[in-house]
């Protein structure tokens, strides 16, 4: 998958559980760290002071799953 940079696929591991595909059930991801930037913060150039998340894409199926930190 182009968007993200990762050759091979991985086993990931949230919050002290395998993550698994909510749709197909296979259990290997690409990952990619994105931002989560409102508008707002974009428009007056805070964009990089957002919030950021795991975004994990199923090698399998392509769903993806989202996590951020508490």
């Amino acid at each position: 998958m182009k968007l993200f940079k990762q050759q091979e696929a991985q086993t990931i591991v949230a919050h002290g559980k395998a993550l698994t595909c909510a749709h197909c059930g296979h259990d290997r991801f690409w990952t990619k760290k994105v931002l989560l930037n409102s508008s707002i913060s974009a428009f007056f150039g805070f964009d990089w002071a957002d919030r950021s998340a795991h975004c994990y894409a199923c090698e399998q199926c392509g769903r993806l799953e989202w996590f951020v930190r508490r």
